[in-house]
């Protein structure tokens, strides 16, 4: 009988913690969470205030890797038809909501205002306000 009360106990303890509402989430840092977001996919350039962008210059893109790097894809239009103009890699920092990209000797500072899984806001060093999302164009 002693046995049959041990296994039970047993069984309900697995249970509960089988069963728990343990979202592994919930232990990253606001940091972590952002990075995980950052480094989800390619994020495509899609509007800028004061300043727009254009139709072409929307398919660029910013993909942020887990081991710091960058990938940047800069469109331009040339006779009517919009090009790949260039690719460029960079290194990037994430402090908080802190975000330094580095290309070359030129370093850009933004601030993170907001990042969702479809929606990235920025805020650059000169007050542009740049939106950033999952969609090409």
């Amino acid at each position: 009988m002693k046995t049959i009360k041990t296994i039970s106990i047993l069984g309900l303890l697995f249970l509960s913690f089988a069963c728990s509402d343990n979202n592994d989430d919930d232990d990253l840092s606001e940091t972590q969470k952002t990075e995980n977001l950052l480094t989800s996919g390619k994020w495509y350039l899609e509007s800028k205030t004061p300043d727009d962008f254009s139709a072409c210059e929307k398919n660029g893109s910013l993909k942020f890797n887990d081991d710091g790097s960058i990938v940047q894809e800069n469109f331009e239009e040339n006779l009517g038809t919009c090009e790949l103009e260039e690719t460029a890699t960079a290194t990037y920092t994430l402090s908080g909501s802190s975000l330094e990209i580095t290309f070359g000797s030129d370093v850009i500072s933004a601030t993170i205002n907001s990042i969702t899984a479809s929606e990235l806001s920025l805020t650059d060093s000169s007050g542009d306000i740049i939106i950033l999302d999952k969609t090409q164009g």
